[in-house]
């Protein structure tokens, strides 16, 4: 017969699901955050789902017992507290606590104002530094050296406004990774250790620090522009950062200034503003205004800096414009007529370029030299090379010597130019002797020379890539017998024409130009070099070139 005892289970696993239930409305008021409710009413309904739980699996039921007086006793303290709390003094503390918080609301809004109003003050010193800065830029855009007059005209503004004894302006170059001292006023005891052998005399300190370049690291100028952070020093005999020089008075150092020009996210220079140590030291007030004033000038540099590159590139454009005139009047103006030899070639000349010349030299009756070169560089700077070069040649071949003698000679020349401007080419020269029907052709940089052989029906390339001219003066170049035969084709070029590009950015390339030269290999060359030049327009089309191309093709007939 079965008791009462055998449903126990029941009624507990009823109390197990009703609890887990009440614990669930319980976690949704909490985060929905409806009714306030306490932590202690889930902690012990979690305590009560654990003891029914245990209880249940093991039939040990004095658990459900214990838990339930654990339960109970969680909520007894908490139900105390609430029974006799008094409402009246939980509004009180409630009415306090709001008080407080408008007060702090209050004193926050004075602080918050102050803040705008220091912030509003500052702006207006910006836009009025700002205001006299670009009215008075505008001047030097028609001076001689106008950023620099301009640094001048910067230093000596900032050095009044903040009562400073010196200044110093020094302006990156982002090429040699340098900090360039580009303005300097004022007495400005050097901050960084002297070199060795310098006299302690004002006038040679203050000239090496006219000409000072400083690395980006090891010294106070270089750190302070890496770090991207203005720096006030205010006696800088406390700072290890400052070199102390020496015990003569006029390299004393006092207090510094030390504010990077920026430019949106570059770090251009720097202002560097020195005070005696017998004056009063910099502020914080001199420290705000200093870097109030630098950044108007660093903002004022943007509009000068683009005057100046505009200049530069009307300047160019105007060189590149005489410069491309002469290089035309330099190529061959008509092709001299060889016994046994056709001869072909274009030059498609871009404005301002000035990269590529041709010649055609009948020295001897022994030797004809043909001349393909491609200078480095654009505008006159490449026409000046381009003249020392065909100069250098024009004599050159008249001599015994071989191609690759001839290119040297003529890199030695062009090496021990001591000017500044670059002087590199690619120079293919082939000489023909027309009595053997052979050619010695010598290379150097990129200007390929290709044989198309009329017996197998081969188009190769004989030149090989070598060091350019003017690399160095001790390069040796090598020498490329070929006999050729009838009907043989000789074709040289600049890279301008290999590298020309279509509307999808893809090159002309060496394959084009051999199919061409095989598909018209039975016409003459001049023949040939106009079915080139149709073709290299066609694939072209419109786009826009940034390199001369040119064209040289010598057929053996």
């Amino acid at each position: 017969m079965t008791s009462i005892d055998s449903f126990t289970n029941i009624p507990l696993l009823i109390v197990a699901i009703i609890s887990f239930l009440i614990l669930i409305f319980l976690i949704i008021i909490k985060l929905r955050n409806t009714v306030k409710s306490s932590i202690v009413f889930s902690l012990s309904i979690i305590v009560l789902i654990a003891g029914t739980f245990y209880s249940f699996f093991t039939k040990h039921y004095i658990y459900f017992v214990f838990t339930t007086i654990i339960s109970e006793a969680l909520i007894l303290p908490y139900l105390l507290v609430k029974a006799f709390d008094n409402p009246k003094k939980r509004e009180e503390k409630k009415l306090a606590k709001k008080l407080s918080e408008q007060e702090a609301n209050i004193t926050s809004d004075a602080a918050t104002k102050a803040a705008i109003k220091e912030i509003e003050l500052k702006h207006k010193k910006l836009l009025d530094v700002n205001k006299d800065l670009f009215s008075k830029v505008s001047t030097f855009f028609s001076n001689d050296n106008s950023m620099e007059n301009f640094l001048e005209y910067g230093s000596k503004l900032i050095s009044d406004k903040i009562n400073a004894d010196g200044c110093v302006i020094l302006i990156a170059d982002d090429y040699d990774n340098l900090l360039i001292v580009k303005s300097f006023s004022g007495s400005f005891p050097p901050p960084y250790k002297l070199p060795e052998d310098l006299p302690h005399k004002p006038i040679r300190v203050e000239t090496n620090l006219k000409f000072a370049q400083f690395p980006l690291k090891g010294n106070i100028f270089g750190d302070i522009f890496t770090g991207a952070e203005p720096v006030l020093i205010a006696d800088s005999v406390k700072d290890p950062r400052i070199y102390q020089n020496g015990p003569e008075e006029f390299l004393r150092c006092g207090s510094y200034i030390f504010v990077p020009l920026k430019q949106q996210d570059n770090i251009i220079g720097i202002v560097a503003l020195s005070k005696s140590p017998d004056n009063e030291k910099f502020t914080k007030e001199n420290f705000d205004d200093a870097i109030i004033i630098a950044d108007a000038i660093s903002t004022s540099m943007k509009p000068l800096y683009s005057f100046l590159a505009y200049a530069e590139h009307t300047e160019l454009n105007k060189g590149g414009s005489i410069a491309s005139k002469y290089q035309k009047e330099l190529l061959p103006q008509k092709l001299p007529i060889i016994p046994n030899l056709t001869l072909g070639c274009f030059a498609n000349l871009f404005e301002n370029v000035c990269g590529d010349y041709y010649d055609i030299l009948a020295s001897r009756k022994d030797r004809v030299s043909f001349i393909m070169s491609d200078i480095a560089g654009k505008g006159m700077n490449s026409l000046v090379i381009m003249i020392m070069i065909r100069a250098i040649l024009r004599l050159a071949v008249n001599t015994e010597q071989s191609a690759a003698t001839i290119l040297e000679w003529t890199n030695r020349g062009i090496c021990g130019d001591s000017s500044k401007i670059d002087h590199f080419a690619s120079i293919a020269l082939i000489n023909y002797n027309s009595i053997s029907k052979s050619a010695q052709i010598s290379t150097c940089g990129n200007n390929p020379v290709f044989l198309y052989s009329a017996e197998d029906k081969s188009f190769i390339q004989l030149s090989t890539p070598s060091e350019p001219l003017g690399v160095e003066k001790d390069t040796v170049y090598k020498n490329i017998e070929q006999q050729l035969k009838s009907g043989d084709i000789l074709t040289t070029c600049t890279d301008g024409l290999l590298e020309s590009v279509n509307e999808n950015g893809v090159q002309y390339s060496t394959e084009r130009l051999k199919n061409v030269v095989i598909r018209n290999c039975n016409s003459n060359a001049k023949d040939i070099t106009n079915r080139v030049k149709d073709d290299l327009k066609r694939y072209c089309g419109s786009t826009q070139q940034y390199d001369d191309q040119s064209l040289l093709i010598i057929k053996i007939q």
